[in-house]
């Protein structure tokens, strides 16, 4: 299975949002503090990453190693 996904930064929330097509009331987030209830920062990190790598806004990639390119 695969789903056509919508995925873009908020800079002032500093998160990672994420649509579903044709999935109804599929939104979320991801962000990118552990104690939060969205918080994945190994997610959020990945996601980074693609935006990055697709040209698209994205977030400050904190982890030196991880701005070499995608793992």
């Amino acid at each position: 299975m695969y789903l056509d996904l919508g995925v873009w930064y908020d800079a002032e929330q500093d998160q990672i949002h994420l649509t579903a097509r044709d999935v109804p009331g599929f939104h979320t987030t991801v962000g990118r503090n552990p104690a939060s209830k969205r918080g994945h920062p190994n997610l959020f990190g990945k996601l980074a990453r693609a935006l990055r790598d697709a040209g698209a806004p994205h977030p400050v990639i904190e982890d030196a190693a991880d701005d070499a390119g995608p793992a």
